[in-house]
């Protein structure tokens, strides 16, 4: 398991989260978004909807699985 401080530099509109789902979906890693309090599946559709994600804040990708590296250096590229 690996887990990486992920600072948003780009506007999160809506219309990213179904391709970041999408994403997710093709690593056979399970991964979450760690925000606060919150923890989020990120192959999760109704999961990520209630995800705020904004330019300026951070969160924690975490990622556990074969293919926990590239999952989370490749994800975290989508938000830096």
């Amino acid at each position: 398991m690996i887990s990486r401080t992920v600072n948003v530099s780009k506007d999160v509109g809506a219309e990213l989260i179904p391709y970041l789902v999408q994403s997710a979906c093709h690593y056979e890693c399970t991964l979450h978004i760690s925000d606060g309090d919150k923890k989020i599946n990120m192959k999760s559709i109704m999961g990520m909807t209630i995800l705020q994600l904004r330019k300026g804040g951070s969160f924690t990708l975490v990622a556990d699985g074969v293919d926990e590296e590239k999952a989370v250096t490749e994800i975290a590229g989508c938000f830096e």
